[in-house]
């Protein structure tokens, strides 16, 4: 096993060369894997099999992160639980398609997917401001944009070809809910201790971003603002694109 790698957040610089290819080959794939599912549509045997498939893969990722990090001697309770806001992004980029496939109550699916569609805020973000906290080392980069545009080509999946979409005032409703989790985070934060800082509530990311201003607490503030604004803005845009 490989010596230990002290965790040191590192962030992609913006427009560099890295950040070109990475978000290119990123956007590319999830265009093909989008682009299937619209293409088999109307082929219920594939798109059944094909949202499986896609549930289990990303349930398989987010189990298999967790048995590398530890693998290589990474793993750490301040760094490594699935507690960000993109984490649990990604576990719904898993179970809602699992949902899909076993036809598990309507009502619950929609509010996950809202969940996810709004959160999914955080993983645009964090492809644009890409920062790693908790390491680089082997397979955990490209595990970054698997997870993070695995987010985004879920909830497109999950809105062109199986027709979901974000009901009336689930933007405010998913900001609501989201202070709860805000608040139950940042006390797991604590109890944690250290270098904890899941969705951020300890301090800001270090990405070169407009609405990460200032310290404890004034930054959750400002993130609070920059995430209602955002969860509004998504769900105009949706309601735009569909009129048009």
């Amino acid at each position: 096993m490989p010596a230990y790698q002290s965790i040191a957040p590192y962030a992609v610089p913006i427009l560099s060369n890295e950040w070109w290819i990475n978000n290119l080959v990123t956007f590319f794939f999830i265009f093909v894997f989008l682009f299937i599912g619209i293409k088999f549509k109307n082929n219920k045997s594939f798109i059944s099999k094909y949202t499986l498939f896609i549930g289990l893969f990303f349930i398989i990722r987010l189990l298999w992160n967790q048995w590398y990090q530890n693998l290589y001697g990474q793993w750490n309770p301040e760094w490594s639980l699935p507690l960000q806001m993109c984490s649990f992004s990604a576990m719904l980029s898993g179970i809602i398609p699992i949902f899909i496939y076993f036809n598990i109550n309507d009502k619950i699916k929609r509010l996950l997917f809202e969940f996810m569609f709004y959160w999914g805020v955080g993983a645009i973000y964090a492809l644009l401001t890409p920062q790693y906290t908790h390491g680089t080392y082997g397979f955990i980069y490209q595990d970054y944009y698997i997870s993070h545009g695995g987010i985004i080509f879920v909830i497109l999946f999950c809105i062109f070809i199986h027709d979901f979409k974000p009901r009336e005032y689930s933007w405010l409703k998913i900001f609501g809910y989201s202070q709860i989790v805000l608040l139950i985070i940042h006390f797991i934060n604590r109890s944690i201790g250290g270098l904890a800082n899941y969705f951020y509530t300890v301090k800001p990311p270090i990405v070169d971003n407009p609405f990460v201003m200032g310290q404890f607490p004034f930054h959750i503030i400002m993130l609070d603002i920059f995430a209602l604004f955002h969860f509004y803005l998504f769900y105009l845009l949706f309601k735009s694109l569909k009129r048009s």
